[in-house]
């Protein structure tokens, strides 16, 4: 009886073998000792067999458990995500904003006039380099210049024109140029001179140049269309440099006799550095802030303006503005963000006994408000607190000196007159207009309030025994009396609803109930095949080995639709559940109804009863008893 041992290992033939050993056992024979060693051997062969496939079902429950968790996580932190806050007060700040903001005409004039001086000072530089080498032809002499420092190693922008701050009617501009060597008021000449012609190559008749040696600039003036002024300063990083290694004062007269006669104001070379250096820190810490940009507009308005405000203008205006925004516990619109700039004036911020604003681009502690008089911090801290009262009260609109322009209300049915008002009551009065609704999982009495409200249901009797009483409930619709009986009270006002709506042709909403209640029915538990097994397990008995794959998901993430296909035999099989493991088994489903119709679930001839499960303890008995 023993099976020979096959040199490929048959997973089909050994499930049939097993089978075979199966149904001798529960016929009541006896097996011999190898025969029942082979039989062990095969029953935790399919057990391991089974346990593989119930684990890999199980991995595919918990990745699916996971990608949704993933999915809900991200989805969590998407709103979680931080918001800018819209205060009352945006819409007449950005309103305000719009007025100072510059026009489209005034931005392309400033654009045109820079990108013109800045062209031309770089033909300047290439020229000065050029004479420097004693060569007159500019190419040949800009090439061999490479090798050596350029007289001018740059210009860069700053002030309103590098921070985007401009507002309407800003006709200053500034730029800063660098110079290798301390600048000179002969070398500013030169500039100015050569500057002056390269300009009018570029645009002929549009620009004047000027100098201004104690200025240490050279001022260029725009004399066609809009009239501006852009300002060059000239400078030097050694002007700085000295200042910083500067140890004894006669270091410094030793110095002063080696400088040129003619050098330019050390001190106003120095302000042009640090203005590289504020626009430098502008662009890295203020420009990518919510809201900084638009409430510095409107603060520098504030200050043009209102004089008491006209000392914090400038450099000192941006720092308090950047300190207040970055230090607050969220992001904040534009509105939020200038009330809280009043509030942190208005608390004493700027007093002699306040914490003050240190200037963060120079390398020891200087405080920024170190020009403003303590009589004018205190005058701009009253003015703060003022404007603080104007915002409680509502008047925003005075701080930003705007004229009140009050929000039009939506027109409500309120806001109709009450003669017009009764007369559509009147006549809707006498019109009967249902109320529709497709929710169709209310009850039958909730339908009937919603075309018919303020019914009134009686109980007219009480019939049967205590413990099977039959109520009676009436209602009365149109003159007419309907009646119905039910176990409960409950129960009989929802019949004598539902034969109502019937009466009146309504929709009861029972027909779309049964449906789902149906579609509930056959949702509710396992997935069994006729057999009464998994169709997955039962479709692997069959054939082995079958890959099963996920060819669509469909849905959002709380209501996915996984559709899973499987190969038998040549033929493709698809199901589609709620998650892989459900469409897994109804792909199986459809393969097993598709190729097995008349499978009646036992599997071999020679069986005469159903499959019991048999135990170890079982098998043991049997052989005993035998």
């Amino acid at each position: 009886m023993a099976a020979a041992a096959a040199p490929v290992w048959d997973e089909h033939q050994a499930y049939e073998e097993l089978l075979y050993w199966d149904s001798l056992i529960q016929q009541g024979h006896r097996l011999l000792p190898e025969d029942f060693d082979r039989y062990e051997e095969l029953r935790y062969w399919y057990d391991c067999l089974c346990y593989e496939e119930e684990l890999r079902q199980y991995h595919d429950y918990i990745a699916a458990i996971e990608e949704i968790e993933i999915e809900d996580k991200r989805h969590h932190e998407e709103l979680a995500s931080p918001q800018v806050h819209m205060g009352p007060y945006d819409r007449q700040v950005m309103a305000k904003h719009s007025e100072v903001y510059p026009s489209l005409e005034e931005l392309e004039a400033v654009q045109t006039i820079v990108s013109h001086v800045e062209c031309a000072l770089k033909i300047v530089s290439d020229q000065m380099d050029a004479a420097k080498d004693g060569n007159k032809n500019t190419e040949a002499g800009s090439t061999h210049g490479e090798s050596q420092e350029r007289v001018l190693r740059g210009v860069m922008r700053v002030s309103l024109v590098a921070k985007g701050l401009l507002l309407k009617g800003d006709k200053d501009l500034e730029l800063v140029l660098l110079c290798s060597n301390k600048p000179t008021a002969t070398l500013l000449t030169q500039v100015a001179e050569k500057l002056m012609a390269e300009l009018e190559a570029i645009s002929t008749g549009t620009y004047t140049v000027s100098q201004s040696p104690g200025d240490a600039a050279i001022v260029v003036t725009n004399i066609k269309d809009l009239i501006l002024t852009l300002t060059i300063y000239l400078t030097s990083p050694l002007v700085r440099a000295e200042e910083e290694n500067k140890a004894a004062e006669d270091d410094v007269e030793t110095r002063t006799v080696n400088d040129p006669p003619d050098i330019l104001d050390r001190q106003k070379c120095l302000t042009a550095l640090a203005s590289l250096r504020h626009a430098k820190w502008f662009q890295a810490k203020v420009s990518n802030l919510s809201s900084a940009v638009v409430v510095i507009r409107i603060m520098r308005d504030m200050c043009n303006r209102v004089p008491t405000w006209l000392p914090l203008s400038g450099w000192p205006l941006e720092l308090l503005v950047e300190r207040v925004i970055v230090t607050a516990e969220r992001p904040m619109g534009a509105g939020e963000s200038f009330r809280r700039v009043l509030e942190c004036v208005a608390s004493g911020m700027l007093l002699e006994d306040g914490p003050g604003i240190k200037d963060p681009c120079e390398k020891e502690t200087v405080d920024a408000l170190e020009k403003v008089t303590l009589q004018q911090r205190e005058d701009i801290t009253l003015s703060a607190q003022f404007a603080l009262r104007l915002c409680a009260f509502g008047q925003m609109h005075k701080v930003l000196g705007m004229d009140y322009k009050p929000v039009k209300p939506r027109k409500s049915i309120g806001a109709i007159s009450k003669d017009v008002t009764g007369s559509i009551s009147a006549y809707i009065s006498h019109i009967y207009i249902p109320v529709v609704n497709d929710d169709f999982s209310m009850n039958a009495v909730m339908r009937l309030n919603q075309y018919r409200p303020g019914l009134e249901y009686r109980l007219t009797s009480q019939t049967g025994p205590v413990h099977e009483p039959v109520f009676t409930m009436a209602v009365d619709l149109n003159g007419k009396t309907y009646e119905a009986t039910g176990p409960s009270k409950r129960a009989a006002k929802l019949n004598v609803a539902t034969k109502v709506l019937q009466d009146l042709g309504l929709p009861t909403g029972s027909e779309l109930k049964s449906e789902s209640t149906e579609t509930s029915i056959n949702h509710e538990g396992p997935i069994l095949t006729k057999n009464g097994k998994n169709p997955v397990m039962e479709l692997n008995e069959k054939r082995r080995s079958l890959k099963y794959e996920l060819s669509a998901e469909t849905g959002g993430s709380h209501e996915k639709c996984f559709v899973m296909e499987v190969e038998v035999d040549g033929q493709k099989f698809k199901g589609r559940g709620s998650n892989k493991k459900e469409a897994k088994a109804y792909a199986a489903l459809a393969a097993l109804e598709k190729l097995f119709p008349d499978d009646n679930g036992v599997p071999n001839t020679n069986r005469t009863s159903s499959k019991k499960k048999v135990t170890y303890t079982d098998m043991v008995i049997c052989h005993h008893n035998a």
